[in-house]
């Protein structure tokens, strides 16, 4: 099996038959396979699986799971020399699979890699970024974001000034599709399950450069992705308070710059 990819369901049922349309229709020319963990959501997830997508393998959870753990559990159901996560709100464009497996097939050095990621209008995600800096988190996800324009505000983090027509090797790639080599995750011990919500993909792809990979951003391979940015709207929610916790969980583990 050349590529396995993870899916995670946590109440996506509405984006799930844009979703499977576009990846049995793009042509992969790859052998692959493609596992399903429903995360006890119960939202009429499993039987549209069954029902409309029999050759997806489907795990159905009995309790729900982080992103991290539930990423580890497809993952460890899976066979291919490549895996991916790649998260259920996606629009996978002709080709963009198969780009990114060749991509890592005649990169030796490589980790990990991503694609571009596109909003359904067509306009640039920033999905490839710069590692955190004490700046950017106090001026992306606290209240002092307002003191400074947003075309100032996440310049340097967002990586707005950089080529996103070529190929680059990047700090990091958003965990909604990233393709990593199966001995690397494996190595590493997976996606880190003590990251309850957010910051797993930086701290993965940290990982993976300090044991002497490189993460990069492919942009001829392409994914749309109708993104919700839950935790860039608003402030003191559940979500930006794990937001807080795992950023600060990366800190102890990693350490960061000031600015």
């Amino acid at each position: 099996m050349d590529i396995s990819i993870g899916i995670v369901g946590h109440g996506h049922r509405a984006y799930l038959e844009t979703l499977f349309s576009s990846l049995f229709n793009t042509d992969i020319q790859r052998s692959y396979e493609v596992i399903f963990v429903e995360n006890n959501v119960h939202d009429g997830s499993t039987a549209l699986v069954k029902e409309a997508y029999p050759r997806v393998r489907l795990i159905c959870n009995q309790h729900s799971y982080s992103f991290a753990e539930n990423n580890n559990i497809a993952f460890a159901a899976s066979s291919g020399k490549y895996f991916l996560m790649l998260n259920p709100d996606k629009e996978v464009q002709k080709g963009a699979i198969g780009a990114m497996a060749a991509f890592l097939d005649s990169t030796p050095q490589s980790g990990a890699c991503g694609p571009k990621l596109l909003f359904p209008d067509g306009s640039l995600q920033h999905s490839c970024r710069r590692f955190p800096t004490l700046k950017s988190f106090l001026l992306r996800r606290t209240p002092l974001r307002f003191l400074q324009p947003a075309q100032y505000r996440d310049k340097k983090h967002l990586m707005v000034g950089s080529n996103h027509k070529t190929i680059s090797q990047v700090d990091w790639l958003l965990g909604a599709c990233i393709m990593v080599r199966r001995e690397l995750y494996e190595r590493l011990g997976g996606l880190d399950e003590r990251y309850e919500m957010y910051c797993e993909d930086i701290d993965f792809c940290r990982r993976l450069q300090k044991i002497g990979r490189n993460v990069y951003y492919v942009p001829h391979a392409v994914v749309v992705h109708h993104h919700l940015a839950e935790t860039d709207k608003t402030f003191f929610t559940r979500k930006t308070r794990k937001h807080f916790k795992s950023m600060l969980r990366y800190v102890v583990n990693h350490g960061i710059k000031m600015g």
